[in-house]
């Protein structure tokens, strides 16, 4: 609504949103009012136009080919937030054990996962993982994502 209301208005300004809206289905509910709609979002958004040498490009590809080969859909990071917590629960249990106290000790160790949200670093200090290299800008053209250079 606030996209299509923008456009309405005539308003000539880059409207910028929140990673709340990152999706295909965004585009396709606001139609030519996202055109030019700006956010930052997880790179998965853009994941076949990443460089080769980005860490997390083979993860967010591998993980977009199997979520349209499952369901038929885009895979965005909403999907990936719920992969990110499995596999990262999964490795937790399988070299530290099932108890909380040993899934949070191994999760403190975790360094370098390249998952979909980003590159992930924990420590007992920082149970968010992430820095602000996990969002790049991205922006509507043409009903697609494109990097906001």
């Amino acid at each position: 609504m606030i996209a299509k209301n923008a456009k309405q208005l005539g308003l000539k300004l880059p409207l910028y949103m929140s990673h709340g809206v990152s999706s295909k289905k965004f585009i396709d509910l606001a139609g030519e009012a996202a055109e030019g709609i700006r956010l930052p979002s997880g790179k998965v958004l853009v994941a076949d136009v990443l460089p080769n040498s980005d860490s997390q490009k083979k993860s967010l590809m591998a993980f977009v080919k199997d979520y349209q080969n499952h369901f038929k859909a885009e895979g965005d990071h909403f999907g990936g937030h719920a992969w990110d917590a499995v596999m990262l629960l999964k490795s937790s249990i399988e070299h530290g054990g099932d108890t909380s106290a040993a899934i949070r000790d191994q999760l403190e160790k975790t360094s370098g996962f390249s998952g979909i949200g980003g590159t992930f670093t924990y420590s007992a200090q920082d149970h968010a993982g992430l820095g602000k290299d996990a969002f790049i800008l991205v922006e509507v053209k043409k009903k697609d994502w494109v990097i906001l250079k």
